[in-house]
């Protein structure tokens, strides 16, 4: 399959630290190698999380924000170094925010063409309410999305 023939270009690849954003970016790899595309890795800071912590932690809000971001942009530093040594284009992208919202908007204006998420990206305490992440990046994407699972 040459370049031209290629069915994605551009793969976005949501991450939150967890082992089914790790899974996501293993099948990403695999996807960019024989499609050629490049990958772009997504950190949100969950900003309904951080003014929990806040509260919860009653540590200051520049504390725990710089934290989170620190944790996010290690975890994309490190995830993006693995796509780099297999040789892939990837370019990483920290952004505070409703995560669904943030990675929708990323998607489209970077102009993915494929999202692929771990299955279970959970915002606290209203996932109950809400759903998870990857169910509402499903459901209102304009782009196709492959969940990767266990």
């Amino acid at each position: 399959m040459t370049q031209c023939d290629s069915l994605f270009s551009k793969i976005l690849v949501p991450v939150d630290g967890s082992r089914f954003s790790m899974k996501a970016v293993a099948l990403a790899n695999r996807l960019a190698v024989i499609h050629h595309a490049e990958v772009r890795l997504v950190h949100v800071v969950d900003s309904v999380v951080m003014h929990q912590l806040c509260k919860f932690s009653r540590e200051p809000y520049a504390a725990v924000r710089a934290n989170m971001e620190q944790s996010g942009r290690a975890f994309l530093d490190d995830m993006a170094g693995r796509l780099r040594k297999g040789g892939i284009r990837v370019s990483t992208v920290l952004k505070e925010g409703t995560p669904h919202e943030v990675i929708l908007q990323e998607g489209d204006d970077w102009g993915a063409d494929l999202i692929v998420i771990g299955k279970l990206g959970k915002r606290g305490v209203s996932r109950i309410l809400l759903g998870s992440v990857a169910e509402r990046i499903v459901e209102f994407a304009r782009v196709p999305v492959l969940v990767a699972g266990e």
